[in-house]
């Protein structure tokens, strides 16, 4: 641009060279500026010196066109915009160089018009390579734009559609809010209603307590006495059975009194008292036998197995042959665990007492306690012979618990 700028000056201006050179010393920066683009322009090499004095002008501007001259008129580029440098080299060998010149006006337009028609030419080219690139830049800008638009209906659309869901989101979760807090402001008066219930509930449980406690303290008062009161009648029926079997045992004793007076009627009064004497002292001995194992009955029945051990023991000390006193032996033994000696027990009576079937069942549940399982089937099996109710009470004896699966068992049991 600042070429046609040159061109138009040059061809309206009417003054020489000597004129553009005194435009350079203007006092409005944008004449010194124009009138040093021109003296580069044009050639005018007599401006040189006036040119260098201006690479300390205060305006940038001034300063870079006036440089730029200088390059254009001299060739020297190495040295810059110093101004000390141009002025030592002037005074050297400049004044030699670049003598003055007066061209006309008229000299300078022919010599610049070739120049100008080539610029023109150029300017033109690239005029019309712009306004095509123009046209073309503004095909696409318009194809973008129609894309952008289209997009931006699609967006809308499409936000406008999630934005209406997002709205409606927001209004259901504004509502459950709503509800929540509701809800809790129910929960809270609720929790407050159950303290209270819950506070009233365990002052009545506390009362209750005390009133039932009360009442275990009373019955339990009661079921001493009764307790006491139920032995006592144990005791007395056992004390009537007593009596009756001592009554019977009596009763046997005076026929066996009477039989043996009648055969001894021959015998004298002397040896009839003697044989008295020795039924009366057997009669006495089995009133204590049958004392001692009333007393361990009475003992067992009352959940005392250590002191009911003591008087069978007792008892078939005193009695070998009592099987009942071994038989209750061998129950209380089991009680206590002792299974061992259970057996022992239970075999003695058993000795005595072969075909009972209570005393075979027994034996049989102590052998299955002991894990000795055929001496276990084969007594149970006797046992079962005698009286087949035991087959129920097998199947249902904790005692023959490992065996309720058994296949022989089972087949025993059950058959």
């Amino acid at each position: 641009m600042w070429i046609l700028t040159t061109i138009l000056m040059l061809l309206a201006g009417n003054g020489q060279s000597g004129d553009y050179i005194q435009d350079l010393r203007d006092k409005d920066p944008e004449i010194r500026e124009l009138a040093a683009k021109i003296c580069g322009a044009q050639g005018i090499k007599t401006a040189v010196p006036d040119l260098i004095e201006l690479l300390e002008d205060q305006k940038e501007e001034v300063r870079t066109a006036a440089y730029a001259s200088l390059k254009r008129l001299t060739g020297n580029a190495s040295f810059g915009q110093d101004i000390a440098v141009w002025r030592e080299w002037w005074e050297k060998e400049g004044e030699d160089i670049y003598p003055a010149t007066n061209l006309t006006r008229q000299q300078i337009v022919e010599i610049l018009e070739p120049r100008v028609r080539n610029l023109q030419l150029e300017l033109d080219k690239d005029v019309k390579k712009a306004k095509s690139e123009i046209r073309m830049l503004s095909f696409f800008v318009a194809i973008i734009g129609l894309l952008f638009v289209g997009i931006m209906f699609y967006f809308v659309g499409h936000i406008s559609s999630r934005l209406k869901e997002w709205k409606d989101f927001i209004r259901q979760a504004e509502g459950y809010i709503a509800r929540g807090e509701e809800i809790n402001k129910r929960t809270d008066k609720v929790i407050e209603e159950v303290n209270e219930k819950k506070t009233e509930i365990l002052e009545f449980a506390k009362k209750q307590r005390e009133e039932v406690q009360a009442e275990i303290d009373r019955y339990a008062d009661l079921l001493q006495e009764n307790s006491e009161h139920q032995m006592r009648e144990e005791v007395m029926g056992l004390r009537q059975k007593a009596e009756k079997e001592l009554e019977q045992t009596l009763g046997e004793l005076g026929k066996q009194v009477e039989t043996q007076v009648r055969r001894s009627a021959k015998s004298s009064r002397d040896m009839l008292e003697g044989d008295y004497e020795s039924l009366r002292e057997k009669f006495v001995k089995e009133v204590e036998h049958h004392s001692i194992f009333l007393e361990g009955r009475l003992y067992s029945i009352n959940g005392k197995p250590e002191e009911a051990l003591r008087k069978y023991k007792r008892l078939v000390s005193l009695k070998p042959d009592h099987y009942l006193g071994w038989t209750h032996l061998g129950d209380t033994y089991r009680e206590l665990l002792r299974y061992d000696e259970s057996l022992e027990a239970y075999e003695k009576a058993s000795m005595m007492a072969p075909n009972d079937s209570a005393i075979l069942y027994n034996v049989a549940a102590t052998y299955a306690l002991l894990k000795q399982k055929e001496k276990m089937l084969e007594t149970l099996s006797r046992a079962i012979a005698n009286d087949g109710e035991f087959k129920d009470e097998a199947l249902n004896d904790a005692a023959f618990r490992d065996y309720w699966n058994d296949p022989a068992f089972k087949d025993m049991a059950e058959g």
